[in-house]
């Protein structure tokens, strides 16, 4: 059947509207009172009680697209009825009036479909709270893992479930590593301090606590892996079990018996082969998450630097130079500084010369330092670790926070982006975000309010130290 078989020919226009946001807001607000209610459906002045109270925690700045009477100051009811009129109008919703001649209030089976998939998109609807932990990884691998070690008998609907859980499971992994994708892509797209702190901050909170260190440590696949993978072996060297799970399937396989074998013997190696290949993907989303916090930190301190930091760098290079030339190794320091100044230089060949040279290929002069790393001298990269030692390491920022926390178990950022702090605090800040976790003992939560520093206005978040 075709979707618009099923979904009437307006219905997306609700989604498309000047007023979309609000529609949708309320839209979440009314299924979740719904969820909460009587399974026979919800009372129209109850709905109507939901979105009042919604507009006015949320005022208009302007009218709904529906009102035409321009001299008519409506009130918070009026729009509540011209919100269900429209949803009932675009059929997102049904109104029926029961035997006792109250008007109650359904949701159509497939905008319930597109209300959950609008819950799971965003982040901050009115779904955030504790209960909800974003991507769910161990309720599905748990949840095979459980199957396949039962012994109910009833193979057909294990294979099944089994198969649904695993793909649900990878669908939660792609899910992942499309978010990491967006949050790499917005380095690019951002060029301003603030923005890309509270991106980091996003993406600590959002992906890292909630998705990626529990698919490293409690989800870890590893744990349940190598018995899912046996107990699928067995069952298809096991001819009784496979022989069920075929007759199960003859019907789909028009009556063919060893169609239907083999489409249980390829659901079978596509589950294996998923849960032998999936160690790959997570190695690939280390890779990018390693990539998107390196990268996010070495723009910010790009941004940081200004005139002072160059001259810095540069005072740094020439005090490397003349401390070499005071211990008579001239020739060595000119070898290490040399390529960071080498200008290319052409031979041109006579006009008139018969003799046409073959094409000169060598690397880019640029390309010295990573090539030659292992046989350059060591001096300048051991400054710039020893600075990262002093001012940004884990025991480093352990010890600061620690100052902290010995007053008082959580801190605001607030608390410690002061109006003339430095670059290195404000690299020091980045750092705790990056740190924090289980490991270091203290977590991150985003507060709902702004800092204004001269130099950027970022949302504020909380430092909070974990239980010893």
């Amino acid at each position: 059947m075709r979707v618009f078989d099923i979904i009437p020919n307006n219905f997306f226009n609700l989604l498309s509207s000047k007023n979309k946001s609000i529609y949708v807001n309320c839209l979440l607000e009314l299924f979740r009172v719904y969820e909460q209610g009587s399974i026979l459906g919800m009372d129209k002045d109850l709905a109507r009680q939901v979105i009042i109270d919604y507009l006015d925690l949320n005022p208009l700045e302007e009218e709904l697209e529906d009102y035409e009477e321009e001299e008519t100051i409506l009130t918070n009811r009026d729009r509540a009825n011209q919100i269900l009129r429209r949803l009932e109008k675009t059929e997102w919703i049904d109104i029926d009036v029961n035997n006792n001649y109250e008007e109650i209030l359904n949701f159509r089976d497939y905008s319930i479909t597109i209300i959950e998939a609008l819950k799971e998109i965003t982040s901050e609807s009115y779904y955030s709270d504790d209960e909800y932990e974003g991507h769910e990884f161990r309720g599905y691998i748990y949840t095979v893992y459980s199957l396949l070690n039962s012994d109910y008998g009833e193979y057909a609907m294990v294979l099944d479930q089994v198969y649904k859980n695993t793909l649900a499971f990878v669908r939660e992994i792609r899910k992942l590593d499309s978010r990491l994708k967006f949050y790499i892509k917005s380095i690019v797209d951002n060029s301003e301090i603030k923005d890309l702190i509270n991106l980091l901050v996003n993406y600590k909170v959002e992906l890292v606590d909630k998705a990626y260190r529990r698919l490293k440590t409690s989800d870890n696949i590893n744990k349940y892996r190598a018995n899912i993978v046996k107990k699928l072996e067995a069952i298809q060297e096991d001819r009784v079990i496979m022989e069920i799970l075929a007759k199960e399937h003859l019907i789909k396989s028009h009556n063919n018996y060893d169609i239907a074998l083999m489409k249980v013997n390829k659901k079978i190696d596509d589950i294996i082969d998923i849960y032998n290949s999936i160690s790959y993907i997570i190695d690939e989303i280390d890779e990018k998450n390693k990539v998107y916090v390196n990268t996010t930190i070495a723009k910010i301190k790009f941004l940081l630097s200004n005139d002072e930091n160059v001259i810095s760098k540069l005072s740094k290079i020439l005090h490397f130079t003349a401390e070499s030339i005071k211990d008579n190794k001239t020739n060595k320091a000119m070898n290490v500084i040399k390529p960071l100044f080498t200008l290319s230089s052409y031979q041109q060949i006579s006009k008139t010369s018969l003799y046409t040279p073959r094409g000169i290929y060598k690397h880019i002069e640029s390309q010295f330092l990573e090539e030659n790393d292992t046989n350059l001298e060591q001096s300048l990269k051991d400054e710039f670790y020893r600075e990262f030692e002093v001012n940004y390491s884990e025991h480093v920022i352990e010890k600061y926070l620690n100052e902290y926390f010995s007053e008082n178990h959580l801190i605001k950022a607030s608390d410690i982006i002061k109006n003339n702090m430095s670059d290195e605090a404000i690299l020091r800040l980045l750092y705790i975000l990056v740190y924090a976790g289980d490991d270091m003992n203290y977590y991150i939560n985003p507060l709902d309010r702004k800092i204004n520093n001269p130099r950027f206005t970022i949302d504020d978040f909380e430092v909070i130290k974990g239980e010893n």
